[in-house]
């Protein structure tokens, strides 16, 4: 009898702890997951910074903390980690009344792209643990890893190209990379074009004094439609990665630059476009907006950013066309605007071991092969 009234007794406080819990153990309980920074290079290591609270009397005997993050992000402890399509991330730990825990878990940023947590949530239970409970949290931290940036002897043909058709010695714009003569310092030289052993030696400050160029500014068309019938995108993340190096040596040699593209910004759907600029205190921006261009989007016809762009757009300017894609139709496209300028380089991004292409006639003294390495 005896047993009978304690197996009844240990029923009722189990139902009331269990109901108690179930009414209360998610109450004043919170959990924040957030990157470190909002904007990150390409293969840096960041951190994912979870903190959960227990702000009430109320002990939790485990609680077990979930977020599902982008497989961009590489954390360099796979500790509770799986993997499939996102990386679910799950950490167990207990909580005391009024307690607080916060876990910084490093990860390194393998791909470009604009990220979120998307789906953050805690799962905690009664003291039996007879049953589980779990609550999901707004979360609003997000990231923007930056394109990789290409090696700088990679691009060092292209560059070449580049300055061979932008730069004569005819105006008073300087280049910096040709030398013409030392001259007397003015108050409006940078203090970096000091020539220091002239100085030394006349006992004035002295400079050195660059020839001329003729600047035309150059322009870009980033061309995202897929190039295989796999739809591979592999080639149009190279793309991307030579826009943005490219306009940051570019900037870097005071060449105002311009880009637009057929690929979609994440966040707004609309084209990525950006304004000539040779200002190298904006490569951040352009750089944000080209990591938000979003693939798995349907692009716009590349001969509708031709037309807008060729159309009306000064004649005399550089334009680059950047397309991995190179079949007969979009090749006739580019004969055709090849008339309108007179200065235009297609430059097709492509695997080292990828076949070599026979070009039309009109377009062999404008195509350029830039090869780099891997595979689809």
């Amino acid at each position: 009898m005896t047993l009978l009234i304690f197996l009844i007794l240990l029923a009722i406080l189990a139902s009331v702890e269990l109901f108690i819990y179930r009414k209360h153990a998610l109450d004043d309980l919170s959990l924040d997951v957030h990157f470190s920074t909002d904007l990150a290079q390409f293969g840096e290591i960041i951190e994912v910074i979870e903190t959960a609270q227990n702000n009430k009397r109320m002990p939790l005997p485990f609680l077990l903390l979930k977020f599902e993050s982008p497989v961009s992000l590489k954390f360099l402890d796979m500790t509770n980690t799986t993997m499939s399509d996102l990386l679910y991330r799950e950490d167990m730990l207990t909580m005391k009344p009024f307690s607080r825990h916060t876990r910084r878990i490093k990860a390194q940023c393998i791909k470009r792209g604009y990220y979120s947590f998307v789906r953050v949530n805690i799962t905690t239970s009664d003291i039996l643990l007879m049953e589980k409970l779990t609550k999901e949290f707004d979360n609003s931290s997000n990231i923007t890893i930056l394109p990789e940036v290409v090696n700088v002897d990679e691009l060092r043909s292209l560059m070449s190209i580049t300055f061979s058709d932008v730069q004569q010695r005819r105006t008073l714009l300087t280049d910096p990379f040709a030398f013409s003569g030392i001259r007397e310092y003015q108050p409006w030289d940078p203090m970096k074009s000091i020539n220091w052993t002239a100085t030394a030696r006349s006992g004035d400050f002295m400079v050195n004094q660059n020839a001329s160029t003729s600047m035309r500014q150059v322009t870009i068309l980033m061309n995202l439609e897929f190039y295989n019938q796999k739809h591979s995108d592999s080639l149009l993340e190279k793309s991307i990665s030579l826009a943005y190096s490219y306009m940051q040596q570019l900037c870097e040699a005071g060449i105002p630059c311009s880009l637009h593209t057929n690929g979609r910004d994440i966040l707004t759907g609309l084209p990525v476009s950006m304004e000539t600029s040779s200002n190298l205190a904006d490569m951040p921006q352009r750089g944000e907006k080209l990591s938000r261009i979003d693939l798995s989007s349907e692009v716009l016809p590349f001969a509708d950013i031709l037309e807008s762009h060729i159309g009306h757009s000064r004649s005399d300017d550089f334009t680059v066309i950047i397309s991995p894609r190179y079949d007969a139709s979009f090749r006739e496209s580019l004969i055709d605007v090849s008339s309108l300028r007179p200065s235009l380089l297609w430059v097709m991004p492509c695997y080292r071991l990828s076949p070599k292409i026979d070009v039309e006639n009109e377009l062999k003294n404008l195509y350029y092969r830039w090869e780099t390495l891997g595979r689809d």
